[in-house]
């Protein structure tokens, strides 16, 4: 699967839960909106969301350090899928935008590792940004995602509920699947919440003002990008020239490594 890059642009608005919360909400949610096509019902109307995050040498992500610290770029695998997404996320105000191509794993690792290709690529937009950013791969975070959707008068709601926060580190440009045995005896436990997030186009719709009537759920600005980088023991400062990966024409290659002391 090859696809074209992809413009998107909603509101989303997020809270933490505990989990007897996040089964009320859970339960509301099955009553109110509808089946997510995505999800399986064999994981309890979820999938399971794989993803390498990518950061400067210097953490400038992490630590919101100027233009590069606004934007995440990341490479998102869903389940055992073998497609891969690679998409840009900045968030202002509540408003995010992404960009997003979907291709196959050889082609994103391939083009990632080997700039000598002359052909055309759907990511190429992304290949240019890591190499202007000196983006290199740097956690991977895994969690299983709830959803449930709707339309309402035209425009279409979502609601997800993400659990089972994870982090395991970088191993190049591979991103690992659901069923990698290695990855997950890796994987280190993130945080003990759950994260919802109401997900609309213009005006929140009267549903999840229904929704937050009920429960009473305050907002946050929980990343879970930066409590894996906290856990792992990745969030210094620097990273010595020696551990941050070589570059050819602007692109990282290799596996972060933060230094300690």
């Amino acid at each position: 699967m090859t696809e074209a890059q992809v413009h998107d642009k909603r509101i989303e608005l997020k809270y933490t839960l505990d989990a007897h919360l996040s089964c009320e909400v859970r339960r509301w949610a099955r009553e109110h909106l509808g089946v997510d096509r995505h999800c399986n019902a064999s994981l309890g109307d979820s999938y399971d969301v794989n993803t390498l995050y990518l950061d400067t040498p210097e953490m400038d992500l992490f630590h919101r350090t100027g233009e590069i610290g606004r934007a995440k770029h990341r490479i998102r695998r869903y389940g055992d899928d073998s497609t891969l997404w690679i998409e840009t996320k900045r968030k202002k105000a509540n408003v995010v935008r992404k960009n997003r191509s979907a291709t196959s794993e050889d082609e994103v690792v391939r083009r990632l590792t080997d700039d000598s290709e002359p052909t055309l690529w759907c990511g190429d937009w992304f290949v240019s940004r890591i190499a202007e950013r000196r983006l290199q791969p740097t956690v991977q975070v895994h969690y299983r995602r709830f959803a449930r959707t709707s339309t309402l008068g035209g425009e279409s709601l979502r609601l997800t509920i993400d659990s089972h926060l994870q982090a395991s580190p970088a191993n190049g440009w591979q991103v690992a699947a659901s069923s990698d045995n290695a990855n997950r005896t890796a994987r280190i436990d993130t945080a003990d919440i759950e994260i919802l997030e109401l997900k609309f186009l213009n005006q929140m719709p009267h549903l999840f003002k229904e929704l937050l009537r009920t429960f009473a759920i305050p907002a946050t600005g929980f990343s879970k990008y930066r409590a894996a980088v906290e856990r792992s023991g990745l969030g210094c400062k620097g990273i010595s020239d020696s551990l941050a990966g070589s570059l050819s024409d602007g692109i990282c290659r290799g596996t972060s490594q933060c230094l300690t002391g």
